[in-house]
């Protein structure tokens, strides 16, 4: 099975990359829950993904496995990460993946990815406020990001996500964490995201 697959891949090449916190089989296989938990959501009119900060794939490449009719861009800065990536979409026949190696601060201005998708993920790869710099920028008008993270006011993002042409964020309980959900009601204005570094030294408020 292309899952099971996917996760002996994530093992291997941990051993060498720092993709995940996983170690064990079980530990893989429940961030893989994970991941798939976001098929509870609404998908039918999103054709045009982007993963911000893929790392090991998570959450994009099982999601990719079970939605073939979806396209996934993974964009992680780190080329060994990249590599792996790279890797495993092969190993698996995964035509629906394409990987982006580079900064978000820096893809998220060029014309052929700035508010080109319906969706943006992200599994841990930034503090909120952070993220929502990073990600908003992909994302049309009518799309949204939707994001794994730990505990979270989601009133203390309303004026950051606001600047970025979000909405009001909101969170949605679910088994292993929280999902952060932000749609997509305005453009981003041009001078975001800022510069590589800039964000994470100085999240907007």
């Amino acid at each position: 099975m292309a899952t099971e697959r996917y996760g002996e891949l994530l093992l291997e090449w941990n051993r060498t990359v720092n993709l995940t916190g996983a170690r064990t089989a079980e530990d893989v296989r429940r961030h893989i829950r994970d991941a798939e938990r976001l098929l509870d959501l609404e998908w039918r009119a999103v054709t045009q993904v982007i993963d911000i900060g893929s790392g090991g794939g998570l959450p994009a490449i099982p999601l990719a496995l079970r939605l073939p009719q979806i396209h996934f861009a993974l964009l992680e800065a780190s080329s060994r990460k990249s590599a792996f990536l790279q890797h495993t979409a092969g190993s698996l026949g995964l035509g629906n993946v394409t990987v982006l190696t580079g900064r978000a601060e820096l893809y998220g201005h060029l014309p052929a990815y700035r508010e080109t998708f319906d969706r943006a993920i992200s599994r841990a790869a930034a503090r909120p406020p952070v993220l929502l710099e990073l990600a908003l920028p992909f994302v049309r008008t009518g799309g949204d990001l939707i994001a794994e993270v730990g505990e979270i006011d989601p009133t203390a993002l309303e004026s950051a996500s606001r600047l970025l042409g979000g909405g009001s964020p909101r969170v949605h309980p679910a088994d292993g964490g929280t999902l952060l959900l932000v749609a997509k009601v305005g453009p981003t204005p041009a001078t975001y995201p800022r510069r590589p570094g800039v964000p994470s030294r100085r999240p907007l408020s």
